[in-house]
Parts: structure tokens; C-alpha cells; sequence
């Protein structure tokens, strides 16, 4: 029996202009250092009568994020398309994309429609790499999508 270990996660975004026909998906892991996923749950919470005082609780819904921490890199896919001014500096539908996200074992990826938000590059002391920081927000419900033959 073996361990995941973190570095076995492949997440990519949709790199690719809004009008192009097929994804360019770009490897996340280039500037990554720390990516934390999140399904957001909503409850519902109620307290009935019968049960004297205690609660009971229904998942009603979610929503999916992504928070990833690194460098900024330029030249990097990631880097240039996230702290691109058209992106960076913009809203609505320049900070919408595609993420697609699976351990690299896996034949299915999980494919979401994401909102980009909070890109934040964090500069800091005069030594050390420029911060880059972004959120990742799902969209609706995901979509699977078959990745065990080579693009």
C-alpha cells in the first residue's frame, strides 16, 4: 500500500482565447508550490420536534475551488496568462476559463468552467521570488473527460 503524494496532482487551465475552438491546456504545476481544493458545501440545517433538540443537516449544494500559491515566472503559460493585464486588471468574461484537474494515475479528469479570482502577485522582500496567488472558482456542475489516450 502506497501513499498520494501531492506532486501526482496534474492541474492545467484553459489557456486559449475565449473564441479558439479547442482548449490549450497549460500545466499549473510550473509555478505551483501549494494548490488546495475546496468543495464549498451548502447546508441546510434543521431542528424537528420529534428529535428532542437535535439537529439534522442536508447538503444542498457546493461549489468547487481551487487555491493555488507560487512564483511568478514569466515565460511560463501559467504565469503569463494569469498576470496578463487583459486578465489580471479585467472582469467578467476575461476571468472566465476552463480547469481541468486529476491525479496523474487517473484516466478521467474532472473538467470545470472556473472563474479566476483574487490573482494577486505578492512582490515582498528584494531576494526572494515575486508571490503569485489566485482562486480558482467552479462554475456549475463539472463535466468528466477522458485523458488515458495522448493528445
Amino acid at each position: 500500500m502506497g501513499i498520494d503524494i501531492n506532486y501526482d496532482l496534474i492541474a492545467e487551465l484553459d489557456t486559449s482565447e475565449a473564441s479558439a475552438p479547442d482548449p490549450i491546456w497549460s500545466d499549473i504545476g510550473g509555478i505551483a508550490k501549494n494548490l488546495s481544493t475546496a468543495l464549498n458545501e451548502v447546508l441546510y440545517q434543521a431542528t424537528y420536534y420529534k428529535d428532542k433538540g437535535w439537529g439534522s443537516t442536508e447538503v444542498t449544494g457546493g461549489q468547487f475551488t481551487v487555491t493555488v500559491t507560487g512564483d511568478k515566472k514569466p515565460g511560463d503559460p501559467i504565469s503569463d496568462y494569469l498576470t496578463a493585464p487583459e486578465r489580471m486588471y479585467a472582469f467578467g468574461e476575461a476571468r472566465k476559463t476552463k480547469l481541468r484537474i486529476r491525479h496523474k494515475s487517473d484516466t478521467k479528469a474532472i473538467v470545470w468552467p472556473v472563474t479566476l479570482a483574487n490573482i494577486t502577485e505578492g512582490h515582498g522582500d528584494a531576494n526572494q521570488p515575486n508571490a503569485l496567488t489566485i482562486t480558482i472558482h467552479g462554475n456549475g456542475a463539472p463535466t468528466f473527460e477522458d485523458v488515458s489516450a495522448p493528445a
